[in-house]
């Protein structure tokens, strides 16, 4: 499938991948954190920060910036389009995906891996038509360097969006 040239984003199906099986079947990407609450363009990234620290006070001042920084791009700066990426770690692949609804802030379900059983929380959820699959191995090295990142969300530098589109075609 060509993939448009459009902004591409990594976002992780969870801790290990643990919710992959919901993004696949389910043909959606979600982002949790969602206790911050509704994020529109003109919501104050300042305000995002304070919801976020008020919605989980055990957080340190990094990872309150991280969590607000994630949220923010996942609802604003992702576009209807865009292309998305996520990882199965298991099997060592990549699915590729496109962006097809702006993000609503809904209860998502997610495994809890120490006991096995659905959670239920508010989060952010995007429609994604996952159009592609590709072998970790099919990757150049700096390719497989930029998307070990840690971060769950980030957007992809320009030449590995553009490699990526190339081995879709």
């Amino acid at each position: 499938m060509q993939l448009p040239d459009t902004n591409s984003w990594m976002i992780r199906a969870g801790r290990d991948g643990t919710v992959l099986h919901r993004f696949l079947n389910e043909g959606n990407a979600y982002l949790g954190w969602g206790e911050a609450g509704v994020v529109y363009p003109e919501t104050a990234r300042e305000e995002l920060r304070a919801r976020v620290s008020r919605a989980h006070p055990m957080f340190t001042l990094g990872r309150v910036r991280n969590a607000a920084r994630c949220i923010w791009e996942f609802c604003i700066e992702v576009q209807v389009g865009d292309s998305v990426i996520t990882y199965d770690p298991q099997q060592r692949l990549y699915h590729v995906g496109l962006v097809k609804s702006d993000a609503n802030c809904q209860t998502v379900i997610w495994v809890d891996r120490a006991t096995g059983e659905d959670v239920n929380e508010p989060g952010y959820v995007r429609q994604v038509d996952w159009v592609a699959t590709l072998s970790r191995a099919s990757l150049s090295q700096t390719a497989r360097n930029s998307l070990g990142r840690p971060p769950t969300h980030f957007q992809l530098p320009a030449a590995v969006s553009a490699e990526i589109r190339r081995l879709c075609a």
